[in-house]
């Protein structure tokens, strides 16, 4: 999945789950059909329990196993019964393929008829970020300000802020709003993602250091795996993440090409996981993934250096995503062109 919807806005990724119902695990009922194809969701699913699914999809193993059936569920749902709660849900599953367009026009018709519908206002805050479009994804943070804690309300707004204006100043005036108070997971994570940013990496592990790791989202596993690199502890990356990740055959992009970097800087015989990183991306190759474009440029970069490759799928990453870390890569793609001239 892209890097700027598994990382950057890790934030307001996590304050959809904050604001959803539930999202205890899910087991489907007993007359439930899920095709061994995965092709069939039943219609017996309720609206809450497909909030579940969604909501659970933000973690290890789980980012795309259901996201086509999805789609198609809700899309049936929302023709027929387009609630505020289904109209947003719609609208996420297609953000998370990129369908920005189609997801903006459903969470603004949900605003029209809820216009303090705290979900759809996160949910626009994402897009437009994601997007480079900082204004409007502040508005719709603005727009937030009595419906939700200072803390969160203001968490937004600096996280957006920090992409186009200065990240330490960002930084700095989050941590004298929250003034000592404990904070949300949410909250923590922009912190330290901030602070990483700020090439200031024991800080930002410092914000993630009473996270449950078997409990985070992916977007926070991949930020963790990120510092420890940069302190140079790959050991770490590969000690945590092996034990952490039961179900290795299902892992997302993110999470394998990071223990693939930890496993080529410990310079180990052993390349189990550049090797199946390997097969990954000449997978998302052949289909032309755009998806992952992110994950493609990185691989290039730190994993198996090609500059031609990954100058071609950074320059893709950045016709899609348009915030911090898409144009630092972009940067870096371009200097390793510059380096082998």
């Amino acid at each position: 999945m892209h890097l700027s919807i598994f990382k950057s806005v890790a934030f307001i990724t996590l304050c959809l789950t904050t604001f959803a119902l539930s999202a205890a695990p899910f087991t489907p009922k007993d007359d439930a059909v899920i095709a061994n194809s995965n092709s069939t969701l039943s219609a017996s699913l309720s609206v809450e329990e497909i909030n579940t699914l969604v909501t659970n999809s933000q973690y290890v193993g789980q980012t795309e196993r259901l996201q086509g059936l999805l789609k198609t569920r809700l899309a049936q749902l929302y023709k027929h019964t387009p609630s505020s709660q289904i109209g947003y849900l719609y609208a996420r599953v297609l953000q998370k393929e990129h369908l920005f367009n189609e997801a903006i026009d459903i969470a603004n018709n949900v605003l029209i008829k809820e216009p303090q519908h705290s979900n759809s206002h996160l949910l626009l805050a994402n897009i437009f970020m994601t997007q480079g479009k900082f204004a409007q994804a502040k508005k719709h943070c603005v727009a937030l300000i009595g419906h939700v804690s200072t803390i969160t309300a203001s968490t937004c707004v600096l996280d957006v802020q920090s992409q186009h204006e200065s990240v330490l100043d960002s930084y700095q005036a989050l941590v004298k709003i929250i003034n000592n108070n404990q904070t949300s997971l949410a909250t923590n994570h922009v912190l330290s993602e901030m602070s990483y940013r700020l090439n200031n990496y024991k800080q930002a592990l410092s914000h993630l250091q009473s996270v449950d790791l078997v409990q985070a989202p992916v977007s926070l596993i991949v930020l963790w795996a990120d510092i420890q690199i940069a302190l140079n502890q790959p050991q770490q990356v590969l000690n945590t993440l092996s034990v952490l990740l039961p179900d290795k055959g299902n892992l997302e992009d993110a999470i394998l090409l990071r223990l693939s970097i930890a496993e080529k800087k410990l310079n180990k015989r052993d390349k189990k996981w550049q090797n199946t990183m390997a097969q990954r991306v000449t997978l998302r190759e052949l289909r032309k993934d755009s998806f992952h474009a992110s994950d493609l440029a990185k691989y290039y970069l730190d994993v198996q250096p090609n500059r031609e490759k990954a100058l071609y799928w950074a320059h893709i990453n950045w016709q899609q995503a348009k915030m911090s870390t898409d144009e630092q890569l972009l940067i870096q793609a371009k200097a390793m062109q510059r380096d082998t001239l």
